[in-house]
């Protein structure tokens, strides 16, 4: 998982942005939702105050699958919902600029797993539930297709409930290790097991937190996924290393190359797992 410095962007005049987007057909639909600026523009002054304090909870969700239920106004759910996925995202609007812009501003890397290159943007209260702020680029986080479309559509009920918020979160959850991993063996191979495991120091609602962020984006099937990839080059170092020294050697070289790579990186939690497993480091296996 990777923090994110959100983009230079004037929230207030998104909105405004996506709607220069909607065409002359559908004036009707550009009035209505014109009228209600103002009352996004509270909600998402209420989104920022909120976000500091975790308390993103604390919106209430509307309908889980009633597009024509009315949000304020005349304004349905489905009218704002479609502002994003018909008008922000339209090829060569002003508001595709915006939406590329915050693509673009985890460097290519999905800051929800750390794993896979970002395809597109996720909704961190999912427009569904919170229509308001379908075009909020606060509650738009950059993404792989997988994080994406694998998390579902539920709300967060309590503050424990919250996953990580890369654009502003504590960096205990970026500079801490919070991810493990067990070792088993398999004709020879090394098999990780990936699993949250906060400190216990930590207060219980961010112990929560992480484990609700590693369970909701399926962490431990994409870490595993990954690690696939390092097993061999892995099996090989040992070996070869264990024909010239003993275990501490190995044990040392996955404890230096550990403090080289970021925190609760695939890498970084394999090669502390190694490192404090004594019979993978002799070779027992």
């Amino acid at each position: 998982m990777n923090k994110v410095n959100f983009p230079a962007l004037h929230c207030d005049d998104v909105y405004a942005t996506c709607l220069l987007s909607v065409g002359p057909r559908s004036l009707d639909y550009k009035i209505k939702l014109n009228r209600i600026s103002e009352i996004v523009a509270t909600s998402w002054q209420k989104f920022d105050d909120r976000c500091t304090p975790k308390n993103l909870h604390l919106f209430p969700p509307c309908h889980p699958r009633n597009k024509e239920q009315v949000i304020t106004g005349n304004v349905t759910k489905d009218d704002l919902m479609n502002l994003y996925t018909r008008h922000m995202l339209k090829l060569g609007s002003e508001s595709r600029k915006i939406y590329d812009k915050l693509r673009a501003a985890s460097n290519g890397v999905c800051p929800l797993c750390g794993i896979n290159g970002v395809a597109t943007l996720d909704h961190y209260l999912p427009k569904a539930r919170y229509p308001l702020f379908s075009v909020n680029p606060k509650n738009l986080i950059p993404a792989c297709q997988n994080c994406n479309e694998g998390k579902s559509d539920s709300v967060f009920v309590n503050a424990s409930d919250l996953t990580l918020y890369p654009y502003n979160d504590d960096n205990k959850f970026y500079k801490t290790d919070w991810i493990s991993a067990t070792i088993a063996t398999s004709n020879g191979i090394l098999v990780f097991d990936f699993f949250p495991d906060p400190p216990k120091k930590w207060l219980n609602v961010e112990q929560q937190r992480v484990i609700n962020h590693f369970k909701n984006f399926s962490l431990r099937s994409k870490y595993s996924i990954n690690a696939a990839q390092f097993v061999t080059t892995i099996n090989s170092d040992i070996r070869r290393m264990l024909l010239n020294g003993d275990h501490n050697v190995v044990q040392s070289h996955y404890q230096e190359l550990a403090g080289k790579v970021p925190f609760n990186s695939t890498l970084r939690v394999m090669y502390n797992a190694i490192a404090k497993d004594l019979n993978i480091c002799r070779g027992d296996y």
